[in-house]
């Protein structure tokens, strides 16, 4: 009886540490549940605070092109398209980019850069609706005058005047952000978002042509060197280039980002890199030239195989750029190249297809 009573009051201590075991158990897991709920909350909260804090960093709209930097890490956007084959066949039959090679010196506008092997010729021209010349500064800097530029030919007129017509929405959004980022109606104080804003306002963007030949000797030597690596002036802050003949390779230096973020700045200690963009014809690019080094890449060639491409800026005169750059600060222009970009990266730009040149051709004077 003894050993029965011995075996049945072990029996109920060892139920009975059991029990206590598993209630201390139970409520050590419950602690530890009530711990982990309380950090992820804390988490997601500073998380929603980081983000809440980049909103206003962030682009407001759909993002259809990627956001990327340029020099001292500027952000800006590379948006890459191209001409119908039936429009490329149709800027074909112009003289200047069909004309036999004996013709180029007889052609107006069009200067002649040669220094045999290498053959460069370039004209200046601008794009508006009017057939009279335009009082405005040579895009190239090592003339950088102003002058009385020439119309280019009316189907070209056309095709830029188009551009802007059918793309009429995007830059009329831009203007209006970079009024908005300016102040201007606070302060009536004009800095370099305004003056953009003015000079799309007027219709002058994409006014100043250039248009560029190139063939003989490739300039590799001159790639490698880094003579050829370069940023454009202040007209090219939007800069469309048309490729209509040959082959040729943009190269750039930009710090693309690595994912698919809109922040205005890159990560910290991330670094450009070099990307190469082929050009053949009918390729079209619509960018930055003044925010990004870069520099082309042509090829040996004869004249049969010629480079031949468009350059589009801003059409102004030296004092409208004088002023510009006399107005600039760090911040205004901090303003305006992230307006630019912010707003260029959710724009939905189109080519305009043969038969809208054909109808701006009508408005355009011979």
């Amino acid at each position: 009886m003894v050993l029965k009573e011995n075996r049945k009051g072990s029996t109920q201590r060892f139920y009975s540490y059991y029990k206590r075991r598993r209630i201390i158990i139970s409520a050590l897991v419950l602690l530890s549940l009530i711990i982990f709920t309380i950090f992820c909350k804390r988490s997601k909260s500073k998380t929603s605070g980081k983000q809440h804090g980049q909103a206003a960093t962030k682009v407001v709209g759909s993002l259809v092109h990627q956001i990327e930097y340029g020099v001292q890490s500027t952000p800006m956007v590379m948006i890459r398209s191209s001409l119908d084959e039936k429009l490329l066949q149709r800027f074909l039959e112009e003289h200047l980019y069909s004309c036999a090679e004996d013709e180029l010196k007889n052609i107006q506008g069009l200067e002649n850069r040669v220094k045999e092997p290498v053959f460069v010729y370039e004209g200046y021209y601008h794009s508006l609706q009017t057939n009279k010349n335009v009082f405005s500064k040579n895009p190239n800097p090592l003339i950088g005058k102003d002058e009385h530029k020439p119309a280019a030919a009316p189907f070209t007129r056309a095709f830029f005047d188009a551009f802007r017509v059918v793309n009429k929405d995007v830059f009329d959004t831009l203007r209006e952000n970079l009024v908005k980022a300016s102040g201007f109606k606070e302060t009536q104080n004009e800095d370099v978002s305004y003056m953009l804003a003015k000079w799309i306002e007027r219709g002058h963007h994409f006014g100043d042509l250039s248009v560029q030949i190139h063939y003989g000797r490739g300039n590799e030597e001159k790639l490698v060197s880094g003579q050829a690596w370069h940023t454009d002036a202040a007209n090219s802050l939007l800069h469309l280039a048309v490729t209509l003949r040959g082959y040729r390779i943009l190269h750039s230096r930009r710090i693309k980002p690595l994912n698919n973020t809109t922040i205005r700045r890159p990560i910290q200690g991330q670094q450009p890199v070099e990307v190469f963009e082929n050009q053949q014809p009918g390729d079209v690019y619509l960018s930055s030239s003044t925010l990004m080094r870069h520099a082309p890449q042509f090829f040996d060639s004869d004249y049969e195989s010629r480079s031949i491409a468009i350059h589009a800026r801003f059409l102004y005169t030296s004092a409208d750029v004088n002023t510009f750059y006399n107005i600039r600060t760090n911040y205004s222009w901090e303003k305006m190249t992230t307006t630019l970009a912010n707003t260029l990266s959710t724009a939905d730009i189109r080519i305009p297809s043969l038969a809208q040149v054909e109808s701006q051709l009508q408005l355009v004077q011979a």
